[in-house]
């Protein structure tokens, strides 16, 4: 094989952009200009190197045109970033979420300053946001948010005790998709989470119990 790469190789985790070059026949060079072009998808670590998943690097193959053998099975993580200043509440939540979704990364934070750096660094798939907290509200979050949420792919849910007209109709101007409130049933709120995820293109995947390692 001229590329060096076995045929049989099923690419699970990110690619660097060499791997990237080597799969698809071409240089470096050539990977960054379909990265600085927006055409191929890909995200900066913490130490600013691009990083391509298997799922993005096919989708571009295909409308790209490219016609070179790769296989791949897409196991990026689901990710839930939980806001919310009341531990007991955000305990049972992410207890429920890594139950019911196995290879979820849930991550949590009480601060909505470290929530929008959290956004920037991890792109959770669903925020699910309390409103009232100290330092940041979580209206103030949800402005902060605007520019950030185009493509549609992160799910933001007010997830508040206090609930009433007024509120939604506040929330109604936002970027916020769901308004739940906290007292609704665990239960129903996984269920309604697992059915936005499902609706939510490409998470399917996602959602496979995690295989014993």
């Amino acid at each position: 094989n001229p590329n060096g790469l076995k045929l049989s190789m099923v690419h699970r985790k990110p690619l660097n952009v060499g791997l990237v070059a080597k799969i698809c026949r071409v240089s470096k060079k050539t990977v960054l200009n379909w990265i600085y072009k927006d055409a191929l998808k890909a995200f900066t670590t913490f130490g600013g190197h691009y990083r391509i998943w298997p799922g993005d690097l096919k989708k571009f193959m295909t409308t790209a045109g490219l016609d070179v053998p790769f296989q791949f099975v897409d196991e990026r993580q689901t990710a839930f970033l939980i806001i919310d200043d009341d531990q007991a509440y955000t305990m049972l939540l992410k207890e429920a979420i890594c139950t019911n979704f196995p290879s979820a990364d849930v991550i949590t934070t009480d601060d909505g300053y470290e929530a929008l750096l959290l956004i920037g660094e991890r792109k959770p798939n669903v925020i699910l946001l309390d409103l009232r907290m100290p330092k940041l509200d979580g209206f103030q979050v949800l402005e902060l948010l605007r520019p950030r949420k185009k493509d549609g792919t992160m799910k933001v849910v007010v997830l508040s005790a206090f609930v009433d007209d007024e509120v939604r109709q506040k929330l109604q101007n936002t970027v916020a998709d769901e308004v739940w409130e906290k007292k609704r049933d665990i239960f129903d709120l996984i269920t309604a989470l697992r059915a936005m995820l499902e609706t939510n293109q490409g998470s399917k995947t996602s959602l496979r119990p995690q295989r014993p390692r």
